[in-house]
């Protein structure tokens, strides 16, 4: 018993060092696990759940012209469960190990289907700090949109750029690690060795660029912050270093702003106006989002040859300076590095508020105009298909392609935060709440529930309904609008239908802006039901009525002027005491749909036709009041009847 404690006291001291080398976060404790809540990962073996890690130290060597890599990495971790004589991480099968210590003590270990599996020499007991270092080399497969190490020649250089990309899952094909979003290490060293001539760039700040035997150089790179395994990342490249530093909104701290662009001097004349305007976003981001969460280390890009860009911790990757592509990947930072999503079903908490933050960069930075033609061209990308939801299916949650969804995860997902927006009516409390849901999960992992959670109770609304429909429920409302004006009453008319019967109704807040001869108002009504209306007393004479005007909402509208169904058809007998009722049009009819509801507004019953006369079956509906709606092509037409 002596002995083990012994032992266990030298194994602690021995490696003392590496705990006190890298820096401690969150006074050693671990946040993210606090918040974590009951999520879905992606599938991973269960044996990972018995630790928690700590640190991990990259130091590798690697080139331009290849995606070899060879070297060590040393994970530190923190037992959770006994018994501990197994410890399992994930690798690609194209690495080769060459060996593993396990607190300076050579470890048996198997290898296969992309796993390691570990056997240490002691059984450690809950609580014990333990660190592994695997020492591996090997290729990176290189094969196309996944692969999580690339070597790609750039045209501009006309030489090779290896870097890495490994959301959602990929980590594994260039490093041993835990995937799993809820374990955030509480910080990371990447050292890189590579050829005196080039540059490898990483996250968090350069500590060291130490000259080598053999024209080497090491770059020590250092992050005291906690990060998700898949933001840890290289770049090696023939690379130019234009830094400078910037404030961010209401302090004088400066922030280091460095850059890992080609060494090309056209390529840097053309770009540097870009890139310092990542000045001005972090400003704008950090007054609206709260402080940069990185700011005792850097923010800052690396060019590769892709056409994106990829929102690694401190230093993202990225394929040019376009305006809306440098607003995205900053405001990642916040949304997706500071707070990322607890799992890969909740991506909106990623990508939903860094697309959304493309439209707040333009409103605020550029003008309203282009804010407005940024969302209409996300409306027009959602309308592009009929169904699917932002919340990814459980089944999906191994299909790369259908969580980066542009038209789900990135567009739609940002059209509802700005129906979000409009649903509260008070920008303050909009970006209050944006800001405390930073500062309530900072360093750690959310859900959409827990954004909701946080909308509830800041707001004193009931987002339940929204959540549904929007976030979990599929497609989205069209809506057609018919007004008309008698007797100082002006009448509206709003039959709602959807385009998923998965989500049937959309319980929007919709604003109508009425013109008269002399200006203009506008009013605030709440659909409810497929099938609403409003009667509202207006003493000046309506001309004209417009359906969201400031495109709020996700929605295709058409609204006209009330039509007299009884010129395009008849609806006989009205009322009805028998089981069926016709339509007859007055005229040949091509296409129409009818749509018929209750009182209450409900869609009860829906048919496709292009008949002249049309026989509706009525025999099991209710004695009741009803109400008939003909859609033909953009016109809408509304009556009602009776049953007795």
């Amino acid at each position: 018993m002596r002995l083990a404690s012994l032992l266990t006291i030298f194994l602690y001291l021995g490696f003392f060092s590496i705990i006190e080398s890298y820096p401690a976060a969150n006074n050693g404790k671990k946040v993210c696990n606090d918040n974590a809540g009951n999520y879905t990962h992606y599938s991973y073996n269960q044996l990972m759940d018995n630790y928690d890690v700590k640190f991990y130290k990259l130091d590798l060597d690697a080139n331009d012209s290849t995606t070899y890599l060879s070297g060590s990495v040393t994970i530190l971790i923190r037992v959770l469960e006994a018994p501990f004589n197994e410890i399992v991480f994930e690798l690609s099968d194209s690495m080769i190990i060459d060996s593993i210590l396990v607190n300076d003590l050579p470890a048996d270990f198997t290898h296969q289907n992309n796993e390691i599996s570990i056997y240490p020499a002691i059984d450690y007991q809950p609580g014990s700090l333990v660190y592994i270092q695997v020492c591996y080399s090997g290729h990176g497969n290189n094969y196309g949109t996944f692969s999580g190490i690339y070597n790609k020649k750039s045209l501009l250089l006309n030489k090779g750029i290896t870097y890495t990309i490994s959301e959602p899952f990929y980590s594994k094909e260039w490093f041993p690690c835990k995937q799993v979003l809820t374990d955030k290490a509480d910080s990371v060293h990447v050292f890189i060795t590579t050829d005196s001539i080039i540059k490898a760039g990483s996250n968090g700040i350069l500590t060291s660029a130490i000259r080598l035997p053999g024209n080497k150089v090491r770059y020590e790179w250092k992050s005291s912050y906690p990060i998700a395994y898949y933001l840890i990342s290289i770049s090696v490249g023939d690379y130019y270093d234009y830094s400078f530093y910037t404030k961010q909104n209401g302090t004088n701290d400066s922030i280091l702003v460095q850059n890992y662009i080609y060494n090309n001097r056209d390529y840097i004349n053309a770009n540097i106006e870009y890139i310092n305007r990542t000045g001005d976003l972090i400003d704008l981001f950090s007054h609206i989002f709260g402080p940069y969460p990185f700011a005792e280390e850097k923010y800052g890009h690396s060019v590769v040859p892709i056409s994106g860009g990829m929102e690694h911790q401190t230093m993202t990757t990225l394929g040019n300076f376009s305006f809306g592509l440098i607003a995205h990947e900053l405001a990642h930072q916040w949304f997706g590095d500071n707070v990322t999503c607890g799992s890969w079903q909740d991506i909106w908490i990623n990508e939903g508020f860094a697309s959304y933050s493309e439209y707040l960069a333009n409103q605020y930075l550029e003008s309203q105009e282009s804010a407005n033609l940024w969302m209409l061209d996300a409306h027009e990308i959602i309308f592009m298909e009929p169904g699917g939801s932002i919340y990814i299916p459980e089944e999906n949650t191994d299909d790369s392609r259908r969580i980066f969804d542009r038209r789900l995860s990135y567009k739609k997902g940002a059209a509802i935060i700005h129906m979000i927006r409009h649903e509260i009516q008070d920008d303050s409390l909009f970006f209050e709440v944006l800001k405390e849901f930073q500062a309530a999960y900072k360093d750690s992992v959310a859900s959409g529930m827990d954004f909701k959670k946080l909308l509830d109770e800041r707001t004193g609304i009931d987002f339940t309904d929204f959540f549904n429909q929007w976030y979990f429920g599929e497609g989205y409302p069209e809506l057609n609008v018919s007004w008309k004006y008698e007797n100082d009453t002006l009448s509206i008319n709003s039959f709602q239908t959807a385009t998923s019967p998965v989500t049937p109704l959309f319980n929007t807040l919709t604003e109508y802006k009425i013109f008269f001869a002399q200006g203009d108002t506008s009013i605030l009504l709440r659909q409810r039901s497929n099938y609403d209306q409003y009667r509202i007393y207006l003493p000046s004479k309506v001309r004209s009525v417009v359906v969201d005007s400031d495109n709020w909402l996700l929605v295709k509208k058409n609204v006209q002027n009330a039509i007299d169904a009884g010129k395009k058809y008849t609806l006989y007998p009205n009322p009805v005491a028998e089981d069926r009722i016709r339509i007859q049009f007055s005229e040949p009819d091509t296409s129409y749909e009818i749509f018929i509801t209750d009182t209450s507004g409900k869609i009860i019953d829906n048919f496709k036709s292009s008949d002249q006369i049309h026989e509706l079956y009525i025999g099991s509906y209710a004695k009741g009041l009803y109400f008939l709606m003909i859609k033909e092509e953009n016109t809408f037409y509304s009556s009602k009847f009776v049953k007795i």
